[in-house]
């Protein structure tokens, strides 16, 4: 089987521009930011949500009111969580990848072939339905993007108030002790990394395959990638593929904070500003994508239209110089080190080659960066080499940056774009170009609604390690 003989038929959306394709895709066109005052966001609550952000002089500090985020608005996981007292073993991550993974399925017209049901005869022959229509238990299955998951520190606050010796001195041989004491039997299973997936695996009654990949922000195009070679291999006819991610976690923050955060400007919508000459950081955010991905004569036979079809991809990775020299930092200096250049290029020619495509047949490339100066000058760079007249979309000016589900976002865009047949915008586009003095080579970007001239999208992802995968779609 090629790559060209697999089809995306559904997906579903949870993000700060809008839940649901209709929304998400309106939002993208209109160039609607989610970026926010963070007090105008329904998001987690208050006390697990970092204030911090980089102010004039390079520190970062609380600075209250003035925080912004782009954190959902319109999600309420009881709307598609099933039965709701999961919820109470579902950290935010979970529930938004559940519910993205619900609006893929239902998307894709699935929802009368489930819940799964077993074989009598399991066979990996089609049609792979049961007598009475349902889709066969082994061939449907679940990949997801994933990542480490954080609870609030208050979860943990008595258990660590109990550790503290009268001198106030926290002893770490007590605090093991002390969680027992404070901590439900259950908090574990809030925050494993593959338990969005085994929970929607069990709503499918899927017993196919299940995979969490948790490889950072290219954990959604991996988790493709992983899906599709189930596909080539025969061993399942539907896949369900999310990923979830968020960057509002304040205990996350205090372990893993290796990008520099945004200044905030006027207006508030423009503090996401990838590629932008003055961009000195990202805005944090969240969301969750899925979609559903399968054979093209599978979907066919039951009257699916395809989404998008999935040409080439390619997965590659040269470690960064912070990476080899293990100097992980949130500098903003060109020499910071975060990022590859070359892993981006690899991955991007190496799609092309799979897909067996020229860089001139390429419509739009749906870009990674997310404001962060040292990372985007990496993409820039390998943009410029390898698709230097493509139009260049870039979903983080508005949705924020997303954790792992930055790659399926991106993935989300480029099937938005290829069926409006139609360019969205980048609001800050005339701040992508060479001007004040700045070294940059200009992008083809604007501040317009475009036509696609070609469809054929690629969609990027890179992470600060220096891993970097590239994935091409069609109509």
């Amino acid at each position: 089987m090629k790559s060209s003989d697999i089809v995306i038929t559904g997906v579903g959306m949870v993000s700060s521009i809008g839940v649901g394709r209709e929304a998400f895709t309106k939002a993208l066109l209109n160039g609607d930011s989610g970026v926010r005052h963070f007090d105008e966001q329904a998001t987690a609550s208050s006390e697990d949500v970092v204030l911090q952000y980089r102010t004039e002089n390079g520190n970062l500090e609380l600075v209250g009111e003035t925080a912004v985020v782009a954190g959902l608005v319109d999600f309420n996981a009881k709307q598609f969580v099933t039965p709701r007292k999961a919820l109470k073993v579902m950290c935010r991550e979970i529930q938004t990848a559940y519910a993205a993974s619900q609006l893929a399925v239902k998307d894709a017209g699935l929802h009368a072939y489930l819940p799964a049901e077993p074989a009598a005869e399991p066979s990996s022959q089609t049609p792979c339905y049961t007598e009475s229509g349902k889709i066969q238990s082994h061939r449907i299955g679940t990949v997801f993007g994933s990542e480490l998951l954080y609870g609030p520190p208050l979860e943990l606050s008595d258990a660590y108030a109990d550790s503290v010796d009268s001198d106030g001195v926290f002893d770490p041989s007590e605090f093991g002790n002390s969680a027992m004491r404070h901590i439900t039997p259950l908090w574990l299973l809030k925050y494993l990394p593959n338990m969005p997936a085994c929970h929607y695996s069990i709503v499918l009654n899927a017993h196919g395959p299940n995979n969490s990949l948790t490889v950072g922000d290219v954990s959604g195009a991996a988790a493709l990638i992983e899906a599709c070679g189930y596909l080539h291999r025969g061993i399942a006819d539907f896949l369900v593929v999310s990923a979830s991610g968020t960057r509002l976690n304040a205990t996350r923050a205090s372990f893993t904070e290796d990008q520099p955060l945004a200044t905030v400007v006027d207006p508030i919508a423009r503090t996401s500003r990838p590629h932008a000459v003055d961009a000195d950081g990202l805005v944090r955010g969240e969301g969750a994508g899925g979609l559903v991905l399968e054979r093209a004569d599978t979907a066919e036979a039951r009257g699916a239209k395809p989404l998008a079809r999935v040409l080439g991809f390619a997965s590659r990775f040269i470690g960064s110089p912070a990476f080899v020299s293990g100097d992980r930092n949130a500098d903003i200096r060109p020499d910071a080190g975060r990022g590859s250049a070359a892993a981006i290029v690899a991955a991007m020619e190496g799609a092309l080659a799979d897909a067996a495509m020229e860089a001139h047949q390429v419509g739009a490339v749906v870009g990674h960066a997310a404001g962060d100066p040292v990372l985007d000058a990496c993409e820039r760079e390998a943009l410029t080499q390898v698709l230097p007249n493509a139009a260049v979309i870039l979903p983080a000016t508005l949705l924020g940056h997303t954790g792992a589900a930055s790659g399926m976002m991106g993935l989300l865009a480029g099937c938005v774009c290829l069926q409006t047949k139609q360019i969205p915008p980048v609001p800050h586009a005339d701040l992508c170009q060479s001007s004040g003095g700045a070294d940059i080579e200009p992008l083809n970007v604007s501040d317009q609604l475009r036509p696609l001239e070609s469809p054929i999208v690629m969609v990027i992802t890179h992470t600060s390690p220096g891993h970097a995968i590239a994935v091409i779609l069609t109509a």
